[in-house]
């Protein structure tokens, strides 16, 4: 498997034709507007279950794959949605080319390397794959796409062969009742003004050549730090942390927003985004602030500085008001030299008021 590439930035060109970056800080499918899209580092979710299980002393393994299990059904059935499409599922060489562009989406999003071993039509199937970005997680991505191809519900099972990996999914009776809530909705956005810089021939941001896709190994890398990147639905990432808080309460926010705040502190000195460069603040912020529609978190409104330190950012359309507050919190701390405190509320729709103070 081989994309066709941009010629000037080098990117992907299926990268522009599924993704639209619009100027409120959103990436929307284009596919389905509605359909949010988001750059995030591969290791984010997993660590944060991870933390999650290690703080609470029990696994949390559950709601993460059924929120990943929903957001990825939610995607494919709008990628499948005209009726044209639905009739030619029907025919047998169509269906199996549904497969083989869910093979090239796994490498496309950098969540793995796939190929088919078998598959029976409403029975079961089977996918050997390489480099799969997390296996639970992986899992449930590939369960939420079938489940939208066959329309019935499915169950996963994986099997290590010779440094590869088998995972096999087939027709189950039901899905439990955690999957029945944990459906994804469509908040409303916000309109925005915010201009990319972008490449003149195929229209994305310029910024985003530092992505490299590997398609031959199922991995998206950010060439300049070295990590590996998803190119992913941004739904997800709301369902987990809403679902978490409405099951665990609220001590696991302070792990989410640390856990990110870390994260995003790693991000800025691998950039070489430090307060030793010299710059203004004021510069320094706006640059980190920049990096948040780039990957389609969200756009930064009004910014004030009062005194003691306090910094108030209003951000519109955030893809998740948690891993926000961890990012604001490590651009605090770069820009300020010492750990924040941040405090947040809703500001309007689709926009969210954040106070980060000295902790």
């Amino acid at each position: 498997m081989r994309y066709s590439r941009c010629s000037v930035c080098g990117v992907p060109r299926m990268i522009g034709r599924l993704n639209r970056w619009l100027p409120n800080g959103v990436i929307s499918s284009k596919a389905d507007p509605r359909i949010r899209q988001v750059f995030i580092e591969a290791e984010l979710l997993p660590e944060i279950r991870s933390r999650i299980s290690q703080g609470l002393g029990f696994p949390v393994n559950r709601i993460f794959y059924e929120a990943e299990r929903n957001s990825t059904r939610i995607v494919v059935e709008a990628l499948l949605r005209s009726r044209p499409k639905r009739l030619a599922l029907g025919i047998p060489p169509f269906r199996r080319g549904a497969v083989h562009f869910f093979h090239s989406l796994a490498a496309m999003t950098g969540t793995a390397h796939s190929t088919t071993v078998e598959y029976r039509r409403g029975r079961y199937g089977v996918a050997r794959m390489r480099n799969p970005w997390d296996l639970d997680l992986m899992a449930a991505v590939v369960v939420g796409a079938f489940e939208a191809l066959e329309g019935v519900p499915l169950r996963s099972f994986w099997k290590e062969l010779d440094g590869e990996y088998l995972l096999r999914v087939e027709v189950t009776e039901s899905k439990p009742e955690l999957s029945q809530r944990l459906e994804v909705d469509y908040p409303p956005l916000r309109e925005g003004e915010y201009r990319h810089h972008r490449c003149p021939r195929c229209g994305v941001p310029l910024d985003i050549r530092h992505m490299e896709w590997r398609e031959n190994e199922g991995i998206i890398v950010d060439r300049r730090r070295g990590v590996r990147m998803l190119n992913w639905e941004g739904h997800s990432l709301h369902l987990v942390t809403r679902e978490l808080v409405r099951e665990l309460g609220e001590d696991v926010v302070p792990i989410i927003v640390d856990a990110e705040r870390e994260r995003t502190l790693n991000m800025l000195r691998d950039l070489g985004m430090t307060g030793s460069r010299g710059e203004e603040p004021g510069d320094l912020l706006q640059e980190m602030l920049s990096l948040l529609p780039l990957y389609g978190q969200g756009l930064a409104g009004d910014v004030e500085r009062t005194e003691g330190g306090v910094l108030r950012v209003w951000i519109h359309n955030p893809y998740n008001e948690y891993f926000i507050a961890g990012r604001l919190a490590a651009f605090y701390q770069v820009m300020e030299g010492v750990e924040a405190r941040v405090e947040w509320s809703p500001a309007g729709p689709a926009s969210i008021s954040y106070i980060i103070s000295p902790a």
